[in-house]
């Protein structure tokens, strides 16, 4: 039953790395519809929420004789690298737009 829980960390950082892939392709293909608080509340919101994935997989994996899901550890990387890098470039899109004009 406990191990259903790993499933669920899966799913949830599973649809925060696909909403950070497709808001990385926005970005890299100069579509006006992302602007820096977008990214940047995105990135933080999904950063946090995964951190508290890892902290409640961590509890999980205690108290389950099976031990954790080294995938979320994976998973959270790269949620993590993800916000960083749209972060970086939608600050880089946005001093080239300034430049531009």
């Amino acid at each position: 039953m406990l191990v259903d829980v790993f499933y669920y960390i899966k799913l949830s950082m599973s649809i925060f790395i696909f909403s950070l892939l497709i808001t990385l392709i926005l970005i890299l293909l100069k579509k006006p519809v992302v602007n820096k608080y977008a990214v940047g509340m995105l990135a933080v919101v999904s950063s946090s929420v995964s951190g508290v994935n890892m902290i409640i997989s961590g509890y999980v994996a205690d108290e389950v004789p099976s031990g954790g899901d080294p995938i979320t550890l994976y998973m959270f990387f790269a949620v993590l690298l993800l916000s960083i890098v749209s972060m970086i470039l939608v600050s880089r899109k946005r001093e080239e737009e300034v430049e531009c004009t």
